[in-house]
């Protein structure tokens, strides 16, 4: 009888049309989708639809604005195994990197070979900047800048992580700046800002290309493009632009590389020079942070329209940096991201913005973190408010939470545009310095006890020490970087140790 009942079940669920199938799964987890291919054949076969894995990443992967791990190609050429290989292994990192204790899956830690003989003194070997980046065909490179004269890359394999070395590059003038370009199939790749020997005293802007070798993996660099006597330092890289910031004029500089076409943007005057601390676009508008002030500046998406006026720009909206009782505050650390609508069930209405994190020190023992929000209406939301879409945006900055974080001292923080990120933390305990990761996201909302306490109403603690295994230790951090699409934490030393962490 039980028996012949399961089998009218199958019967009846093979019967069914695949858009009511459709209709079942978009109310349905990933997880839950999963589990349900233990319940009859029927089911099974349902969840070998592609329609079913397509429509599950968009909406709970990319509708919540999270990385696809591992994506290598678009979304419309990939087979169905492969849509649920990757939903798969991108809820498997959303739960770690939610989990109390973040572990990593798979680690290696590797040696910078680029010392030379030469110099026995170590100081090709103190890491200044590591940084993960997508390389050709499907690879994926680190590049690591070592004692400001040299940088190697690395091609790093998954499952389990390792590394190779695959390239270098050579310097006899130190490197101040190096900036990735963040258009990821932009012709320049990297921007560099360096002495320059024949000039003691000038600096030029380097601007270099990754060519394919060897079966258009290892990378060889190849100089575009050379920008004698930059205007400051070089702050970001967007396309063919190229952001530099000096502090004695307080002037935000853009340059196209190719047409040498040159745009300013003004900070307002201050009774001291400004130090950058963090620069961002979205949605046609500038984040500018600096030691003391958040900026926003109009940032016209057509290049005609961005170099049309030499007249410097004004910034739309200045924020000071104060504490509750009005003093100025001086900020040590800052990064700014996108936040996407998938925020909006966290933080309080926002139309369109950035969310921007800050450090500053309070005491020997003890930093402060703020989580301040930069919104705005778009021209579509003023038009379905009845606004005008030409009219000034209503630009608010706001300190949206605060955490006293001791007795750590955040060294160094990395933020990705999900609103995950990590952040580097330093500790003196007995007289020895202690090293260690905590993981950052806005979606764990869960009560921890901790040393990190948020002045909020909602038991919200974003911060998770990473664990680590027991022979993988912390020592002499100075670089950092996170690669959110794969799940992925590289940490370089001033010994030129570099360990590689996966979390998918």
């Amino acid at each position: 009888m039980v028996k012949s009942a399961v089998l009218n079940l199958n019967e009846i669920f093979d019967s069914l049309p695949e858009d009511i199938y459709d209709e079942i799964f978009s109310h349905l987890t990933i997880r839950e989708i999963l589990d349900l291919r233990t319940v009859c054949k029927a089911f099974l076969k349902a969840t070998q639809l592609r329609q079913v894995w397509f429509r599950a990443i968009q909406r709970q992967i990319l509708g919540e604005n999270l990385t696809l791990t591992r994506q290598r190609k678009p979304l419309g050429e990939l087979e169905t195994k492969e849509l649920e290989y990757l939903a798969r292994r991108t809820m498997k990192l959303a739960k770690n990197m939610a989990a109390h204790s973040p572990r990593p899956t798979s680690y290696t830690s590797v040696r910078d070979q680029i010392r030379g003989n030469e110099q026995p003194s170590g100081a090709e070997i103190y890491i200044t900047q590591v940084m993960l980046m997508d390389g050709l065909a499907g690879s994926k490179w680190l590049l690591c800048m070592s004692g400001g004269f040299k940088i190697s890359v690395w091609e790093i394999l998954p499952d389990p992580v390792s590394c190779v070395p695959a390239g270098r590059w050579d310097n006899a003038s130190p490197m101040l700046d190096v900036k990735l370009n963040t258009v990821p199939d932009a012709e320049g790749r990297l921007a560099i800002t360096m002495q320059d020997k024949a000039q003691p005293g000038s600096y030029r802007c380097v601007i270099m290309k990754l060519s394919p070798l060897e079966s258009g993996k290892i990378p060889a660099f190849t100089t575009l493009d050379v920008l004698p006597k930059p205007t400051g330092s070089l702050v970001y890289f967007r396309g063919d632009l190229i952001f530099f910031f000096r502090r004695r004029t307080g002037n935000i500089t853009v340059i196209n590389w190719r047409t040498k076409a040159e745009a300013i943007f003004h900070v307002a005057d201050a009774e001291e020079w400004p130090s950058f601390r963090a620069l961002e676009i979205h949605a046609d508008k500038i984040g500018f942070v600096t030691i003391d002030h958040i900026f926003v500046f109009d940032f016209p998406s057509d290049e005609a329209t961005l170099f049309e006026s030499t007249t410097p720009r004004l910034p739309l909206a200045v924020h000071p940096l104060t504490t509750d009782d009005g003093v100025p505050m001086k900020i040590e650390k800052a990064i700014i991201v996108p936040y996407p609508p998938s925020w909006q069930l966290l933080l309080p209405s926002p139309d369109f913005g950035m969310s921007v994190i800050l450090r500053r020190k309070i005491n020997p023992s003890a930093h402060e973190a703020f989580h301040y929000l930069i919104s705005w209406n778009n021209p579509i939301e003023k038009e379905e408010k009845g606004q005008d879409p030409e009219a000034a945006a209503d630009i608010q900055i706001k300190c949206f939470r605060k955490a006293v974080i001791a007795p750590h001292y955040c060294a160094d923080v990395k933020y990705a545009k999900s609103g995950r990120g990590i952040i580097l933390c330093q500790a003196k305990r007995g007289g020895k310095v202690q090293e260690g990761l905590s993981a950052f996201d806005p979606r764990r909302r869960h009560h921890l006890t901790g040393e990190v306490v948020w002045d909020n109403e909602m038991p919200w603690r974003p911060f998770a020490p990473i664990e680590f295994p027991n022979h993988v230790l912390l020592n002499g951090c100075t670089a950092i970087d996170y690669d959110d699409g794969e799940g992925r934490i590289v940490v370089g030393t001033s010994e030129g140790k570099i360990t590689i962490l996966d979390f998918a």
